[in-house]
């Protein structure tokens, strides 16, 4: 069984009753991260539990269960993207890559699924800003990341098939100026090593982008098991604004951003930016 991700010995544990069987879902006592205890292997996550596996399997339950509520976040879903364009991680990258020095700007997006957020990136990039900019992904489900590489091959990058614990260190340390894990960190059964592997191919000056489903919102308070934030067995771990600064802080991590806003409990989602600590003086 999976312990703790922020412990190295197993602690103090407790079950929460949110999960289906035969899924495990605990609580560090001392700590306070949640974490599936038992998780799938990465090999199942390649194709049996691959992303667009479970994700067709999951809204065709949320649909049957809920018809018209989920109609209307499907519809409010699409307002968002195509009628506001709202698109907190990609305004977040935009501006970083505007902002950087690098006369080549590598960026990664771990777990990139099939490679639409790097694509979108390019396409909405000046001439001169794209000629710069390297788009690169790591995917474990084995049809994403054939789709992803397509897409970014001409690009200039690629999308390496692998876990994210084994996809990132194909990569050369301080290579990247920013790393995504966009919907990712609750995905990834070895959180803290990934987090410590990408720290280490960030340029100095780099920045990783992390959103993840926020356990602490009011929406997952008020519907429980219902909440969207789950996902059965794809979801191994569970944030709160607390934990996922202190998974930063043992990667040796800054959190150079993490506003209200970013980790408003109205919303399932929150935000972070996160740097290289800098050693004290």
């Amino acid at each position: 069984m999976r312990i703790s991700p922020l412990l190295a010995v197993q602690g103090r544990e407790h079950d929460l009753d949110y999960a289906p069987a035969p899924w495990v879902l605990k609580q560090c006592a001392e700590t306070d991260i949640i974490f599936l205890a038992n998780p799938p292997a990465y090999e199942e996550l390649s194709e049996t539990y691959a992303y667009e596996v479970t994700f067709s399997k999951e809204s065709a339950a949320r649909k049957q269960a809920e018809p018209i509520r989920y109609a209307f976040s499907t519809m409010l879903k699409r307002f968002r993207a195509k009628v506001l364009k709202r698109n907190k991680v990609l305004g977040i990258l935009n501006q970083l890559i505007a902002a950087s020095p690098s006369a080549r700007i590598n960026v990664l997006d771990v777990g990139c699924g099939w490679g639409e957020l790097l694509q979108t990136l390019m396409t909405s990039l000046p001439p001169a800003l794209r000629s710069r900019v390297a788009p690169h992904g790591v995917e474990i489900s084995r049809a994403l990341s054939t789709l992803s590489d397509d897409k970014l091959r001409p690009l200039g990058g690629r999308c390496v098939h692998a876990s994210a614990q084994d996809g990132v260190l194909r990569f050369d340390e301080d290579y990247f100026d920013v790393i995504v894990m966009a919907s990712y960190l609750e995905h990834e059964a070895s959180p803290l090593e990934v987090l410590e592997n990408c720290r280490k191919r960030l340029k100095a000056d780099g920045t990783i982008i992390v959103k993840v489903p926020n356990f602490a919102c009011y929406n997952r308070m008020i519907r429980g098991p219902r909440w969207s934030g789950f996902r059965w067995p794809d979801h191994v771990n569970y944030f709160t604004p607390k934990t996922l600064r202190a998974i930063a802080a043992r990667a040796g991590l800054d959190v150079v951003r993490m506003s209200a806003l970013d980790t408003t409990p109205f919303s399932d989602n929150m935000y972070a930016l996160l740097r290289t600590s800098k050693p004290a003086p």
